[in-house]
């Protein structure tokens, strides 16, 4: 009979229980990062399956999944997700990360190996709108468990042949000691990942204990990784990353639970829907970064402002909305308004940079402008533009004819589009007069829009739609070319008109090259530069003096002549208006209208005159209406004007005809 040595017999042991307890508590460890990591991604699915049957409910509110659909397209990339499938209540699919499957009937599916079909229908507070279906993969995490398991192979085997050369005696200390790993594993299968074993040694065991404090830290720490991935994912989601503010779907989600609250507590709620009038210049002028620096101190302040109460959202761009959970009456929501609109008044500073902002803000209420989020913003964003062509700068509530007043707006926009195309567009000119002679010097060219669907619009009507809508630049361009032409076509037929005067729109000048849009225009139409003379509103050179002062200064280079239009209405700094390169200042017709009272605007427009006499400025009066407009600007030092009492603003052909106007005045 062979007798086995004892230390074999002890390695025999040793093996039997790496077999027994070993093996079977690695396995379980590995079964509990297992089920760890399923919960985990059950968890993700599920919030993942959350957020977007809320951007879903949008769209089956609004009843236009497009921008669903494009909110998805970027999916089809994921390898986690298989499919992502928008139902309608007839279960018909409006939107899906396949676009063969759009417009057709949804057919059920079961569960396939490596994957799991997930469902959330979706609800509105009176019907089933919808449900969302959602077709994930789990392949990817099988892939890592098995390498994990085949990971845990190795240990095991590892540890079998550690365990055969442990001295005699270890047994008793080993199963003691692999109890309390035993424990500690059980603890960590329930969930605490907190555990750590403190086993004394340098044996087999102590470094297997190490081992185990290593694997359960790990486990700690990628647990901690998911949890800050996961806040991570829901707070992208949710909020804009310009500014740190709420977004778009965060904002829907409050709003319709503060309908809801209002709703069962018989109150009343406010959105505010506002954007910063003009902000696209900052854009234009100093670049994006620029204008998203100025967003951010924006929504610093309004973070700040309103910290306490109610909910500031950044909907994109420079549009913000305010929802004011609950509100006594209207005077409530309109003080809040004034309030941004102060707190926006306090110039920002930014890289060396002062800027003056304002806002156009559109306030709705809640029940009685719309009982869900979708119908409030859409009529907040509606009385905004209303406050937009109220001069911006304020806010207006909405009313029902504000929504016909914008459908009106959109109508007369797209018509505007192609009214250069159809002819309906044309060029009146108005003279300019020499108030000593009577003789002509100079014609204002001025649009005129005859619709066949609205009939003659005016200017005052159809110029902000094409400055807002940016049509002005193309617009602005066939104005000057065909003001040209026929100041050329006046020439060569000999009539001496001396020049014509062409208004430029700041957005002409912020967005092209304009000198070198002038040089284009005289080169193709052969007017000298002498005869054209460019009329720029005082309010854009008072947005940024200093570019003003190069762009006007290449214009004058070219030969042409440069007037201020409205003179008197931008609060004009002295600091910048003598280094302007100007030869004429317009006075607007606001103060020319009231000479010959004993109002302050008639003392305005007489100091206008002297300030361009010392100047050394040509200065016109604009809206000379009566005879003695005429005689006391002419009596001031005033050399021109133009309005009523001389002509309007007449055809072409019938500016030729008329003489000059020395018996009139």
């Amino acid at each position: 009979m062979t007798i086995i040595s004892l230390k074999y017999r002890i390695a025999l042991v040793l093996f039997i229980l790496q077999l027994a307890i070993i093996s079977p508590l690695l396995w379980f460890t590995f079964s509990s990062y297992r089920n760890a990591e399923m919960k985990q991604m059950e968890a993700r699915e599920d919030i993942f399956l959350e957020l977007i049957t809320q951007f879903g409910r949008k769209a089956l509110l609004t009843e236009d999944s497009s921008d669903f659909q494009l909110f998805i397209a970027p999916f089809t990339k994921d390898l986690h997700i298989k499919s992502l499938i928008l139902l309608n209540h007839d279960q018909i699919v409006v939107a899906s990360t396949n676009p063969l499957e759009l417009g057709s009937a949804y057919k059920s599916t079961k569960d396939e190996k490596r994957t799991v079909w997930k469902r959330k229908e979706i609800d509105n507070a009176t019907e089933k709108l919808g449900s969302v279906v959602i077709h994930f993969s789990r392949i990817d995490l099988e892939k890592r468990l098995e390498a994990l398991q085949w990971k845990g192979v190795g240990i095991i085997i590892a540890g079998i042949f550690i365990s055969a050369i442990v001295g005699v005696g270890v047994g008793t200390l080993l199963t003691r000691r692999l109890q309390v790993l035993e424990r500690a594993t059980r603890e960590v299968g329930e969930g605490n990942m907190d555990v750590a074993v403190s086993v004394p040694g340098h044996d087999e065991i102590s470094r297997l204990a190490l081992v185990f404090n290593e694997m359960s830290a790990n486990l700690r720490n990628q647990f901690k990784e998911l949890e800050q991935a996961q806040h991570e994912l829901v707070f992208q989601a949710q909020h804009d990353l310009l500014t740190g503010l709420p977004n778009r779907l965060l904002f829907d989600l409050h709003c319709c639970q503060a309908i809801a609250n209002a709703k069962n507590k018989n109150h009343r709620l406010a959105l505010l829907f506002f954007d910063l009038d003009n902000f696209k210049n900052i854009n234009d002028s100093y670049g994006h970064q620029m204008g998203d620096s100025v967003l951010r101190i924006i929504a610093a302040r309004l973070t700040m402002q309103f910290k306490d109460e109610n909910l500031v959202a950044h909907l994109g761009g420079d549009e913000f909305c305010l929802l004011i959970e609950k509100i006594e009456n209207d005077d409530d929501a309109g003080k809040i308004a004034q309030l941004i609109l102060d707190t926006l008044a306090v110039s920002v500073e930014c890289e060396q940079h002062e800027f003056f902002l304002s806002a156009s803000i559109g306030i709705c209420l809640y029940p009685r402008d719309g009982e869900d989020e979708v119908r409030l913003l859409r009529n907040a964003d509606t009385a905004m533009y209303r406050a937009k062509a109220s001069g911006k700068g304020t806010y207006r509530f909405y009313s029902r004819e504000l929504t016909s007043s914008v459908r009106e707006r959109t109508s007369m926009e797209n018509r505007l589009r192609k009214a250069i195309d159809r002819g309906e567009l044309r060029l009146n000119y108005q003279p300019q007069v020499c108030l000593e002679t009577g003789n002509i010097i100079g014609v204002e060219a001025l649009a005129r829009w005859s619709s066949p669907e609205f009939g003659l619009v005016s200017p005052e009507k159809f110029i902000p739609i094409a400055e807002e809508s940016g049509l002005i630049l193309g617009m602005g361009e066939w104005i000057l070319d065909d003001a040209c032409r026929q100041m050329q076509q006046w020439r060569t037929a000999g009539n001496k008109i001396p020049r014509v005067a062409v208004n430029l729109s700041a957005l002409q000048i912020q967005r092209s090259d304009i000198a070198v849009l002038v040089s284009k225009t005289l080169d193709s139409t052969g007017l000298p530069p002498s005869c054209l003379e460019l009329e720029i509103t005082e309010g854009y050179i008072l947005q940024d003096a200093d570019r003003a002062i190069r762009v006007l200064q290449q214009l004058r280079n070219l030969g042409v002549s440069i007037a201020i239009d409205d003179f008197g209405t931008g609060f004009s700094s002295l600091s910048y208006l003598h280094r302007l390169p100007i030869d004429r200042i317009k006075i607007d017709k606001s103060f020319v209208q009231e000479i010959g009272t004993t109002s302050r605007a008639a003392q305005v427009a007489q100091a206008m005159v002297n300030l361009g006499s010392t100047l050394g400025l040509s200065v016109i009066g604009e809206g000379v209406e009566k005879t003695h407009h005429a005689e006391i600007l002419k009596s001031w030092g005033c050399q021109e004007g133009q309005g009523f009492l001389y002509s309007p603003a007449l055809m072409p052909d019938e500016l030729s005809k008329i003489r000059d106007f020395r018996t009139r005045t």
